[in-house]
């Protein structure tokens, strides 16, 4: 449990606190303002809020734990939650990028200043919650995702404050809408990453942050063993990989020797905590018992 309240307890409670107050806060002088800028931030602080629960919710399970159904746990849900924190996002800035698009020609705000000043909190609000989860962010994807959103909500309230000041100075209502699309663009190209990775490990697929190569250079080190296959690396969930593989071996060598010398070594490496070694007898003792 202490796992938990470290990653999935405070910083999750502050930031979804904090943002949902300063979306309110937004939304209202959005409209007062007639600022499309302000309301499309105010919309990706909603997303990313929306975000943060199916993180939060999403972390929680995965501490639940193994049943005989679920043999390995419900660490993948942490997978799931990264995944639909990136389609989540993706859908909100393209629908973002479609209303911006729609009141191209219609904005016409004179209250930049007083959008540049309502951004500016939210430039802090969203680092803020950001830095939150920097350190976690590192280890799970799943909290990464998390923290990709806020540092890019973040860059989004920069947007909007550029945008309030240029409409401020030059009376280009249409500057609000630009920066709207454009923030979106850069937004869409920041979650991508997460979207590919999060699908990735749903595909069983080998984890960014595992080499095959070092899992190879450790089997390859054992001087007992002759030959491998069928080698296979997949994540499960966000923090942890599985790793299985057949080996031969040299005649006349313990087998639970090197079979415990493999496990640790390859356990050793980054995120690997689950492993499966299958020993295959020589072809030549096996013709030899028919």
């Amino acid at each position: 449990m202490s796992k938990y309240r470290e990653q999935y307890g405070l910083p999750f409670k502050i930031g979804i606190g904090l943002n949902t107050i300063y979306i309110i806060f937004e939304l209202t002088f959005g409209i007062l303002f007639g600022s499309v800028a302000l309301m499309t931030d105010a919309m990706h602080n909603l997303s990313d809020v929306l975000g943060l629960l199916v993180s939060w919710f999403a972390g929680i399970i995965s501490f639940k734990k193994r049943t005989p159904k679920m043999t390995y746990g419900y660490k993948q849900a942490t997978v799931l939650g990264a995944f639909a924190n990136a389609i989540f996002v993706l859908a909100a800035m393209i629908w973002i990028v479609i209303e911006a698009i729609a009141n191209f020609d219609m904005q016409r705000s004179n209250q930049g200043l007083a959008v540049a000043g309502v951004a500016l909190l939210g430039v802090f609000i969203n680092f803020a919650t950001a830095f939150l989860f920097q350190k976690d962010s590192k280890k799970d994807l799943n909290i990464k995702g998390a923290f990709l959103h806020m540092a890019a909500d973040g860059m989004v309230s920069l947007g909007v404050v550029c945008s309030g000041l240029l409409v401020s100075l030059t009376g280009w209502g249409f500057i609000d809408s630009l920066t709207s699309i454009i923030v979106a663009v850069l937004v869409i190209c920041s979650s991508w990453g997460l979207l590919r990775q999060s699908l990735q490990l749903l595909m069983s697929a080998v984890p960014d942050d595992v080499d095959v190569e070092k899992v190879v250079q450790v089997i390859k080190s054992c001087d007992e063993v002759m030959d491998y296959h069928d080698l296979h690396v997949w994540g499960i969930g966000t923090n942890d990989a599985a790793v299985s593989v057949h080996v031969s071996l040299r005649k006349n060598v313990d087998s639970a020797s090197v079979l415990e010398q493999l496990t640790n070594k390859l356990k050793g490496l980054n995120k690997v905590t689950h492993t499966v070694i299958q020993i295959d007898c020589p072809r030549s003792e096996v013709e030899n018992e028919f």
